[in-house]
């Protein structure tokens, strides 16, 4: 059977293989992350043809069906289908490898958060684009962890937080040493910063500000690139020694707002969600990009209020944090 995206872009797909992996297969890479169905990255629109779903279409809601919506990574072709999905070129020649690594430094940052450095081996030559992720094979299980550094520095460094009764959890706040070796697999994902618009909005929650830390320390690389473009960061966290980072860049012009979802005393930032924070600014969406990562809960909600503020749909990028 024959898949094609309103592109002109077309490849070999099957009643047993996900269209995202028929596609991923292919050398063709469009937009993902969890591959399980529930944080609607791959979320794209059936103009023709039919197909089955292999897996439960856990984030879709009864618009979206009604509106032809289907998740790529949970559905198959079950005859010729056209979809509009857009290739994401810039992934081009980045291949998934699994390779060994072994820890080079490990710190505790903040009560809830370890920081974690992997080595490679020399030969490992590991390409990625800033605001990719890698899974983590230890202890028998698979873990996701998006990187927080540049692709041209020496290691790569993880931001991992505490989940009570999680197996890796366990491993990386009591049990794992330096020069421990682990297995990983990567780069995933299709978190990375596009072309910008006039006005860059990085909404993050959480752990979830590894990747975007990647991309904005790229940027200052470049800061001179987009010395016409207005960079804001909005990061929440419950707890205030959460904040276990600080954005300080010499060149890029960026505003940063620090948001405590749990009041405390002391606090005196801004208070509740990082996207309502943003939405109360009542600022113009209009050639506004937003990138978003954390948990699926500030994920949906701040592209469901978005898309009603008139942001466009295809200027939200995100990477949810989804359970395994």
């Amino acid at each position: 059977m024959k898949i094609q995206t309103t592109e002109g872009i077309s490849f070999e797909g099957h009643d047993d293989k996900s269209i995202l992996d028929s596609a991923l297969s292919s050398g063709h890479v469009l937009e993902y992350s969890c591959k399980n169905g529930q944080c609607g990255v791959c979320k794209t629109t059936l103009i023709e043809g039919e197909i089955v779903e292999i897996q439960s279409q856990l984030s879709l809601t009864e618009k979206d069906r009604k509106q032809q919506n289907i998740l790529s990574c949970c559905c198959a072709p079950k005859t010729d289908i056209i979809i509009d999905a857009e290739e994401l070129s810039a992934l081009e020649g980045i291949e998934v490898k699994t390779l060994p690594a072994r820890i080079h430094t490990i710190e505790q940052v903040s009560e809830h958060i370890v920081a974690v450095q992997l080595r490679l081996p020399p030969s490992a030559n590991l390409k990625f684009l800033e605001g990719q992720f890698i899974d983590v094979l230890a202890c028998g299980v698979r873990r996701s962890y998006s990187i927080a550094s540049t692709a041209n520095e020496q290691f790569l460094t993880l931001y991992i937080k505490k989940l009570e009764g999680g197996v890796l959890s366990q491993y990386w706040f009591h049990d794992a040493k330096q020069n421990d070796l682990v297995r990983i697999e990567g780069p995933k994902g299709s978190f990375f910063f596009r072309v910008p618009k006039k006005k860059v909005v990085f909404l993050a929650t959480g752990t979830g500000i590894a990747p975007v830390k990647a991309i904005l320390d790229k940027l200052e690389s470049q800061a001179e690139v987009y010395e016409n473009i207005s960079f804001s960061l909005l990061w929440g966290n419950r707890y205030m020694d959460d904040f276990f980072w600080q954005p300080s860049y010499s060149k890029l012009k960026l505003n940063f707002v620090p948001v405590l979802s749990r009041p405390q005393a002391q606090w005196v930032g801004q208070t509740g969600y990082v996207q309502d924070v943003f939405i109360a600014e009542n600022t113009s969406l209009e050639l506004t990009q937003v990138y978003a990562c954390g948990s699926l809960q500030m994920i949906q909600s701040a592209s469901e209020k978005l898309m009603q503020k008139g942001l466009n749909k295809k200027c939200f990028y995100a990477d949810a944090f989804v359970s395994s």
